[in-house]
């Protein structure tokens, strides 16, 4: 199976302008930890709940004057939506992440995550072993 054949489709996303707070609102709304910031239609970014928190909250700054290029995060780690949902297992446990995003020429057409995997049948031990390496301290 694909991962362009369980991937969520309909992707909110961000500008590297988008203030922090647009961002918690989507965030909030959604009830996601995670939103794509993309710019000119390629994927450039990705902020966190994580993201906010270390970067803003905990140093003190004021969100109000911060904006996603500010605090993403921009080691872009991808895939290609004609990858094997077992590929993406390996590569969310190798780099310790739980959303993936799935991009085509580097334009964002897609979200994996270990959640849409462990609902798919047959995927139960990938999912298990993503989930141990994630959780390991680095």
């Amino acid at each position: 199976m694909k991962i362009k054949d369980i991937m969520s489709r309909d992707i909110k996303y961000i500008s590297p302008e988008s203030g922090i707070d647009e961002a918690a609102k989507i965030m909030e709304d959604d009830d996601i930890g995670f939103v794509p910031v993309v710019s000119d239609g390629l994927l450039c970014g990705v902020l966190t709940d994580r993201d906010i928190t270390l970067r803003c909250v905990a140093k003190k700054s004021n969100p109000d004057n911060m904006t996603a290029k500010d605090v993403m995060s921009t080691r872009l780690v991808h895939i290609s939506p004609d990858h094997s949902i077992t590929e993406a297992a390996r590569l969310m446990a190798k780099e310790q992440i739980r959303r993936l995003p799935v991009c085509e020429d580097g334009r964002l057409v897609g979200i994996i995550t270990l959640g849409d995997i462990s609902r798919c049948k047959n995927y139960f031990s990938e999912t298990a072993a993503a989930f141990c390496d994630i959780s390991k301290p680095e």
